[in-house]
């Protein structure tokens, strides 16, 4: 039975952080795609001239997305 300081427990810590990561970039990714998809219907919905909705609500997404990626780097 491998004990806790075998050379393959590295191995597995390493991966960890890209899961983690890569988790991120895609919750990011949905984030932003799910606000402009939002943010249209809202522009369609209201009949507005400039896209005022699609922008703020992908602001808000940007900004989200990057309040979770600092806190997550800090959690560490």
């Amino acid at each position: 039975m491998p004990d806790e300081t075998s050379p393959n427990k590295p191995k597995n810590d390493n991966i960890k952080p890209y899961l983690k990561y890569s988790g991120l970039a895609f919750q990011m990714i949905g984030a932003m795609v799910l606000a402009a998809f939002a943010g249209m219907k809202l522009d369609d919905y209201f009949g507005t001239q400039n896209p005022w909705f699609t922008i703020t609500l992908l602001v808000i997404a940007v900004v989200a997305s990057m309040v979770l990626v600092i806190l997550s780097l800090n959690k560490k």
